[in-house]
């Protein structure tokens, strides 16, 4: 019965410290979690619905600014330069945990929040120019109207 609460007792802990989201202790991933070894591999999970997310998000981006070579270069430069921030910022939020079996976790929640709020500002990217209310404002958008969608959706 002890090695059962161990990892409920680790997660509260990380949670509760700031380790893991708020909303990771009502993942079904980690509730089962037995060991440190399936907490990672829940936060690679999770990790990989972000990264998924994003993609997905991206890839629209580029779509949408198709036939504007200037936007898909800026994007694509402002992608590759918020990776190296992501790997950089994650390096440093987690150095205290580098060697240890936890790291991973951190690691990866810490990679999962950054894109989680990448995915944000990506969705407010796409939504500029359908929520503007009048011509100027959607002009002023980085990611103009969808043709097919017209100026409401």
């Amino acid at each position: 019965m002890k090695a059962r609460r161990l990892p409920a007792l680790v997660l509260g802990l990380a949670a509760a410290c700031g380790a893991l989201p708020v909303w990771a202790a009502s993942d079904s991933c980690y509730d089962k979690a037995q060991t440190q070894a399936d907490l990672n591999a829940c936060s690679a999970e999770n990790l990989k619905r972000s990264d998924a997310e994003l993609n997905q998000l991206y890839r629209q981006i580029l779509v949408r600014l198709s036939g504007d070579q200037p936007a898909q270069a800026a994007l694509t430069k402002a992608q590759r330069a918020w990776m190296d921030f992501r790997d950089q910022e994650c390096r440093f939020v987690t150095l205290r945990t580098a060697g240890g079996s936890i790291h991973p976790m951190m690691l990866n929640e810490c990679r999962a929040r950054i894109a989680r709020n990448r995915v944000s500002d990506l969705r407010d990217d796409l939504a500029c120019a359908t929520s503007a209310t009048d011509d100027q404002m959607a002009a002023e958008c980085a990611v103009p109207v969808n043709p097919k969608e017209g100026a409401t959706q």
